[in-house]
């Protein structure tokens, strides 16, 4: 028996204004601003149930003056759905930056599945550098140090099978360890981009996003997402509020906060 998954998207936060200079790595003078919407993503199924990434929360919110972006809590969203994060045993971290990892004291029961290039970058000695250093909070990359001391990391070194119908997959570009997910769903595969691709307009114009670890790696990304995706599939992008729009409410209550990704397949025209 087929173990299909179903896959819900839980936008947590929402900025009313991004610039075109940090959506693209060469923006063009056609380029207009655009909002950037925040998310975590929750996969449920037979095989069990996994939340990929934590978001971030208040705190660093006040000390990063992003207090105004804040929607709402997105472990109420889980607890909606079936899934209290108190309840979860199983989180991926698709990267470290402060918006995908914050938090992790709140899923004490939990695992955390993390690329070991990734977590080898931010403990080396390239992390200081302005560049990298200002997308991370020193609590987050703490906190993974002390859950590894307490057994609680999940390595990943490449592409993994964490369950049937649900694996990872390192593509770099973004981050030194950047993953992400491939889900086998009732409608077909479900490619969780996560930062790999912030908006559908850096996947399908093949124009990676301001911040990189490497130019050439995110176009790699790119290639390698589409591979993982195959024809019919959906790849959803990590930040592009269009998310919300494309598909169905994920129930009562979420308007607005959550969707289902996985309804019958869009035409990639309609993309």
């Amino acid at each position: 028996m087929m173990n299909h998954f179903r896959v819900y998207a839980i936008r947590y936060a929402l900025r009313d204004h991004v610039e075109p200079s940090e959506v693209f790595h060469h923006a063009c003078p056609g380029d207009g601003p655009r909002a950037m919407a925040y998310y975590v993503w929750l996969v449920t199924g037979q095989a069990g149930t996994f939340l990929v990434d934590t978001g971030f929360g208040r705190d660093v919110a006040r000390q990063r003056g992003r207090e105004q972006v804040l929607r709402g809590d997105p472990l109420d969203a889980l607890a909606a759905l079936g899934a209290p994060a108190a309840e979860l045993t199983d989180v991926v971290l698709s990267h470290l930056h402060f918006d995908h990892c914050g938090e992790l004291a709140r899923f004490p029961r939990a695992r955390f599945w993390l690329q070991r290039r990734e977590m080898a970058f931010w403990t080396g000695p390239s992390a200081h550098r302005p560049s990298f250093r200002r997308v991370v909070m020193t609590e987050d990359l703490t906190a993974l140090v002390a859950l590894n001391l307490d057994g609680r990391l999940s390595w990943v070194d490449g592409d993994a099978t964490i369950a049937p119908g649900l694996s990872l997959h390192h593509v770099g570009g973004h981050t030194a360890g950047m993953q992400v997910v491939r889900v086998e769903t009732a409608h077909g595969v479900v490619v969780l981009a996560s930062d790999a691709s912030h908006y559908y307009d850096n996947l399908y114009g093949d124009r990676p996003y301001s911040a990189l670890d490497s130019v050439s790696g995110a176009h790699a990304a790119f290639d390698r997402l589409r591979g993982l995706a195959g024809p019919g599939a959906h790849i959803v992008p990590g930040h592009d509020p269009a998310v919300m729009d494309r598909y169905p409410c994920a129930g009562p209550g979420l308007d607005g906060v959550a969707v289902e990704l996985t309804p019958a397949p869009l035409d990639e025209e309609d993309l």
